[in-house]
């Protein structure tokens, strides 16, 4: 007797799904985790608490499929020109910060607050999502110093540089840009950023 084939969800449900996580997106950025109810999610995105139970059956399923749509976005942007883009990773990230000015109270606002936020609720080995955040921060880690290695052997970096201690450089800059410019969007993220790239490239080449 064959397996029953799980039911595929309808474009009004996968609508109604992605309605939800945006809503969650925003009000984590702005309330955090701990102070978002899945009460307030289902009010704001049109649906009530059963329906959102359907698509997501607790909360923390919900945060799970608001970091997944974090995890897409920093894919597209990071990885989005090759999976090995070596030295000229500090470009790439150098020009997806000159972006952020004109996308202030968009979407992606929200998501770099909302990713900004969940961090600074789960530094706690206790809390649900910490096991999470350390395995992303971990693999993004390893996929930098990896690129950076494979810079090294196609002679485009320095021999003596280590990349892992230099990948987490690099991953310490963006965060420390992100939170500064979350909290005044009117910082010159865009120079600043171009001006950290075109040390860096000085620094990995000569």
């Amino acid at each position: 007797m064959p397996a029953a084939q799980k039911p595929k969800t309808s474009a009004k449900g996968l609508e109604t799904r992605e309605r939800i996580v945006d809503v969650a997106v925003r009000f984590i950025a702005r309330n955090g985790a701990r102070g978002t109810s899945l009460a307030d999610i289902a009010a704001e995105a049109g649906v009530s608490q059963t329906g959102l139970l359907y698509h997501f059956r607790t909360k923390e399923a919900l945060l799970n499929a608001v970091m997944d749509r974090h995890l897409v976005f920093t894919e597209e942007w990071l990885w989005g020109d090759g999976p090995d883009p070596g030295v000229k990773i500090v470009d790439i990230i150098a020009r997806h910060m000159a972006s952020w000015p004109s996308q202030h109270d968009d979407k992606v606002y929200s998501l770099l607050g909302m990713n900004t936020v969940v961090l600074g609720e789960n530094v706690s080995p206790e809390t649900e999502l910490h096991p999470r955040l350390v395995e992303g921060y971990q693999t993004t880690i390893e996929r930098v110093s990896a690129t950076l290695r494979s810079a090294q052997q196609r002679g485009e970096m320095r021999g003596d540089i280590n990349p892992q201690l230099k990948a987490m450089e690099i991953i310490a800059f963006c965060y420390g840009v992100e939170a500064a410019w979350l909290v005044d969007p009117t910082i010159p993220v865009a120079d600043a950023a171009k001006q950290w790239a075109a040390q860096q490239t000085v620094q990995m080449t000569t």
